[in-house]
């Protein structure tokens, strides 16, 4: 069972354009390992921003910092009100082109759930971008899994 189902559900029927990132997508498209947030790039123009943080607020998640403050931030943490285990993550900076990606997109169905992701060659040039270590680990083994035909 996906842990983020309920909210991957609601992002879905509220036609809110995203895309899964960072450790989850990673999960995705073949490389298991312990990610705890939900990491997603959204199409930051107004309407579907105001959808997105619309939809968080009636799921139970919140932000610390006000609209205003969000101007120049590279993301923003959503944290659920009541469960401290669950964080969203939103790029308010996206890493790479969200329409160029979008139309690259990856769809994974887990269960009942439609999970959209960024594709794997997107998910390699954000996670190069970001360049940490954890990064770095990620992109050696998606490669090497790609080679070797497994995703």
């Amino acid at each position: 069972m996906l842990y983020y189902e309920k909210e991957i559900q609601a992002l879905n029927k509220s036609k809110i354009k995203y895309l899964v990132v960072g450790g989850a997508a990673v999960n995705f498209h073949g490389l298991m390992r312990l990610t705890r947030d939900l990491d997603l790039m959204i199409d930051i123009n107004e309407d579907n921003l105001q959808k997105f943080v619309s939809l968080m607020n009636k799921l139970g998640y919140g932000t610390k910092l006000s609209v205003e403050e969000w101007k120049g931030k590279v993301a923003i943490a959503f944290r659920h009100q009541k469960d401290d285990t669950k964080q969203i993550d939103i790029f308010m900076k996206n890493p790479i082109d969200f329409g160029d990606a979008y139309k690259r997109r990856k769809v994974f169905r887990t269960g009942k759930v439609n999970v959209v992701c960024v594709g794997l060659e997107d998910l390699l040039k954000m996670k190069e971008i970001a360049g940490r270590d954890r990064d770095l680990i990620d992109i050696g083994y998606l490669q090497k899994y790609q080679r070797e035909g497994k995703i």
